[in-house]
């Protein structure tokens, strides 16, 4: 599987259920990416390696791999992040809200991809 082939699969799979709680709200048919990027850079991340990092701008996770940014869920954003104002930052799966969407997300990607 390739990145590309990834965000093809998450963007089938994504629900409410795979968003922050916070962000829930905001989810839409229209954003599907709406806080997803949690789940989704652990995803990169255990699929792909690499960092993840946070961004200082927003409340954002994404992906560094080979020193390039790889982000899937920017669409939720409707500016350009400067990813230059960001550092390395590993979510934690302890919270289980984070655990339950990455897993949840993972089971979903598994099942597509068979």
């Amino acid at each position: 599987m390739t990145i590309e082939e990834l965000k093809e699969i998450l963007i089938r799979v994504y629900d409410k259920d795979t968003a922050h709680k916070d962000w829930r709200k905001k989810w839409s048919e229209e954003n599907i990416t709406c806080g997803q990027c949690v789940p989704t850079a652990l995803l990169v991340q255990y699929y792909f390696g690499g960092e993840i990092y946070k961004s200082k701008q927003e409340d954002h996770y994404f992906n560094i791999i080979d020193g390039k940014v790889v982000d899937l869920t920017k669409e939720q954003f409707d500016y350009e992040l400067d990813y230059s104002l960001s550092e390395q930052k590993q979510p934690s799966l302890s919270s289980a809200d984070t655990k339950n969407r990455f897993e949840l997300l993972k089971e979903r990607v598994e099942k597509y991809k068979e």
